[in-house]
């Protein structure tokens, strides 16, 4: 029982150091933009059989206040009927065009359109995303500075019920710990659906080159390759969001999770360690609780449990506060509870089975 109660204690002790030095948005600062200019940008979107709602969000994006702007699609083998359809579509907006991948598969997508790409940044998107304001791509690239990468942040849309509730909730807990790390200079993932590049960089580089063989993980592994290699900054700004259409089924949510979590095969391990070990301390904090209570007299472990839940909620109260989903806080400690079931069970089967396809 000694060595549950230290490994409780020891998990416990993991939780307290990442909120207390990991994930504190005080003394954080923004990147300051290094000059006042606009430069173009060129917003790449990957996308297969494109939906009538896809052509809202096209819309939307070349409405952007920004001067000088093109929007390229990057048409991955849709079936023939849905490619006609866009480019009946496509054809009528301005500043948009329509071209084939060269290859199979979402990064030979988005490598194709970064070739054809005219402008000096990149800003990548998903096509199930809108832009919050007006001002999303003017707010990524005033945080860019010195020809790097900017981590942005895409929210899932708010709809009724508990599944919607806990998606935005693991959303904003993942949002909370890659940009943390990616203020803290050591960034080791980024959300596709929100990410800016300077063009030179990526070609220079080539991040979605290295694992062509690999059919997710173009904005993780991208990220990682470019380690020490790029200055990356964050943009936290809620009117720089890209909000997503989320699953409406539990299954389409953990097909999603599945693709997504998979990409951590290849994470290089200090990537891996960065959110790993969080991950490993919360659910041993949550799974040992039953043997703390038969092992040891509540007031021995129970303030302390208290104490430090307490600490996780009101910090991820700053980071609600600062990105949103307000009306997640009042649920936190439920909320966390099956956060460590979700980690426990999806990292086990993620672990046993690799994703094969992007989509």
């Amino acid at each position: 029982m000694e060595v549950i109660q230290t490994t409780w204690f020891l998990c416990l002790l993991v939780l307290s150091v990442y909120h207390l030095f990991v994930f504190r948005l005080i003394n954080k600062k923004d990147s300051q933009p290094s000059s006042s200019s606009l430069p173009g940008v060129s917003v790449i979107i990957a996308v297969r059989n494109g939906s009538s709602e896809f052509r809202q969000h096209l819309n939307a994006i070349l409405q952007q206040d920004y001067p000088t702007l093109e929007l390229i699609v990057v048409d991955d083998h849709s079936e023939p009927s849905k490619r006609k359809e866009l480019e009946e579509f496509m054809s009528i907006l301005p500043g948009a065009n329509l071209i084939l991948s060269k290859g199979s598969g979402k990064k030979q997508a988005l490598m194709t359109g970064i070739e054809k790409a005219k402008y000096e940044f990149i800003l990548f998107t998903d096509a199930d995303c809108s832009p919050s304001s007006k001002f999303w791509i003017k707010k990524m690239i005033e945080k860019s500075y010195n020809h790097g990468a900017v981590l942005g942040y895409s929210p899932y849309l708010k709809l009724n019920g508990w599944l919607n509730l806990f998606i935005r909730f693991e959303t904003l807990m993942t949002g909370m710990q890659y940009l943390s790390w990616g203020m803290m200079g050591r960034p080791y993932m980024a959300v596709g659906r929100n990410v800016l590049y300077a063009r030179e960089l990526l070609l220079e580089k080539n991040p979605f080159q290295i694992h062509t063989d690999i059919p997710y993980g173009d904005d993780d592994l991208a990220i990682q390759s470019l380690a020490g290699k790029a200055q990356v900054s964050v943009c936290l700004d809620r009117e720089a969001h890209m909000i997503s259409s989320p699953p409406v089924s539990i299954g389409e949510w953990l097909k999603q999770k599945h693709r997504h979590l998979s990409a951590g095969h290849y994470y290089k391990s200090q990537s891996w360690w960065q959110p790993g070990l969080y991950g490993i301390a919360l659910i041993g904090h949550w799974f040992l609780i039953p043997f703390m209570i038969h092992s040891l007299a509540v007031w021995q472990w129970f303030p302390a449990f208290i104490a430090f839940l307490l600490l996780r909620w009101m910090n991820y109260k700053h980071w609600s506060d600062k990105l949103g989903n307000a009306d997640t806080i009042k649920w936190y400690p439920l909320l966390e509870i099956f956060y460590t079931m979700y980690l426990a069970i999806m990292g086990t089967f993620t672990l046993i089975a690799k994703k094969r396809t992007w989509n």
